[in-house]
């Protein structure tokens, strides 16, 4: 049966000169795309982390998945330089859903590593090109055969943003089919900010230390003294350590736009070693509220968007709680996606229930969105209406920091008359 060309039709044997034309890459590739991250602006070195990536080497996948701005693509470029690793760096965005623009990036990719590499790939993605949205698996296989032929030393393939093909797309296929199969002499580093819907459990099994989370990214109390010893040359008190842990939570980007505040103020007064930093953490805020509002809170819909601003009077967002007060709102479905993806939600363990709790910086951005779209009299409504919420099931205190919140000081003083002896002698008022 003649061979069938990129859009189904039957053609002709074909001269070696049009059988090459068939193994060459396709002319669509942004080359751009494979290129390396420019080194970030010196911060910190992370060796419990780059130990963690090396030693996870010896494994096929090390996801590296957490939320906007903690250092996810940093770490890893800065792992592969400081590591002279050969690898392809693969930057997606929503183009290349399509498993023929996937996997013809790959291949051009590892070719610019390996120039013998590609032919046999290019020329099944050019003649099977219409089956591969049904089957991607089988040009998944042309590649890995390929790879073994060719590929002599270990390379690193790394999928960056790799959240941006979203849940429906044949690519989740092909690589599960990749990492199935995948030779020795290759390993593939997944950079998302959501965990990806592939077949994770198996890898969990043989590698539980595969898979590098926001928890593991978050700076630790002593990464921020380094930091903060490295950039300033000064040592956080343990007030101040407290301060930036609270409010930060070791977030590495609010971090870096403190140093690069504290940097200008430096420069503007001329001073060397009386830098307030708990004031310039709230200097910095203004500059951590505007990568919220391009980085995060713009990728939402406008229903999430509205729920986020909804929720961000609350501080402990208790699940049962939440579908009361939002019942237009699918709280159960919602607050774990919201988790699952990343978007500065985390669940707050320490409780009897379900809870969950948005990251401090987050919320106040929130909060401020939330004022400057509804009024102060639109907050202290929605404030009013969760007091009465908490009243109703014998919650006072929480209802009474609503109505002090809201300015409600003559019903506030009301409550705290009536059972304020009681919350004093228990403890949970002073």
């Amino acid at each position: 049966m003649a061979p069938k060309s990129r859009q189904g039709k039957a053609t002709a044997s074909r001269p070696d000169s049009e059988t090459e034309a068939a193994s060459a890459p396709p002319i669509f590739f942004l080359r751009t795309k494979l290129l390396p991250p420019r080194p970030a602006p010196e911060l910190l070195s992370r060796p419990r982390l780059a130990d963690r990536l090396l030693t996870n080497l010896a494994n096929p996948l090390t996801l590296v998945t957490a939320n906007a701005g903690s250092g996810k693509t940093t770490l890893v470029a800065d792992f592969l330089r400081t590591h002279e690793r050969k690898f392809v760096w693969y930057q997606l965005d929503h183009t290349d859903k399509d498993p023929f623009v996937f996997l013809g990036y790959l291949t051009f990719g590892i070719h610019q590593v390996v120039p013998d590499f590609g032919k046999a790939t290019f020329a099944y993605l050019n003649e099977s090109s219409a089956e591969l949205a049904q089957q991607p698996e089988r040009a998944v296989d042309v590649l890995i055969n390929e790879v073994l032929e060719k590929v002599e030393q270990q390379l690193i393939l790394v999928l960056d943003d790799y959240h941006h093909l979203g849940l429906q797309t044949p690519v989740h296929a092909a690589l599960d089919r990749l990492l199935a199969y995948l030779p020795d002499v290759m390993h593939v580093v997944v950079i998302s900010r959501e965990v990806p819907p592939i077949a994770l459990a198996r890898m969990r099994t043989h590698s539980p230390d595969s898979i590098i989370d926001r928890a593991d990214l978050l700076f630790t109390d002593d990464e921020t003294r380094q930091l903060f010893r490295k950039v300033f040359d000064i040592e956080l008190t343990a007030e101040q350590l407290a301060e930036y842990r609270e409010r930060t939570h070791g977030w590495i980007t609010a971090l870096q736009l403190v140093r690069q505040v504290a940097q200008k103020t430096v420069r503007r007064s001329g001073q060397t070693g009386s830098t307030d930093l708990v004031e310039i953490l709230r200097q910095s805020e203004r500059d951590i509220f505007d990568y919220f509002a391009e980085e995060v809170f713009s990728d939402e819909s406008e229903d999430v968007q509205r729920f986020l601003l909804r929720i961000s009077l609350l501080d402990r967002i208790e699940l049962d709680t939440c579908a009361a007060l939002f019942e237009d709102s699918n709280c159960a479905r919602l607050l774990p996606t919201l988790v699952k993806r990343n978007v500065f939600l985390t669940v707050a363990g320490d409780g009897p229930g379900e809870e969950y709790r948005l990251h401090p910086l987050f919320q106040s951005f929130l909060r401020r969105r939330l004022r400057s779209e509804v009024g102060r009299t639109g907050v202290a409504d929605e404030h009013q209406r969760f007091a009465r919420y908490f009243f109703s099931r014998g919650s006072w205190e929480k209802g009474v920091r609503h109505l002090l919140v809201a300015e409600d000081f003559v019903k506030a003083a009301e409550v705290i008359a009536e059972r304020g002896a009681e919350w004093i002698t228990s403890g949970a008022l002073s």
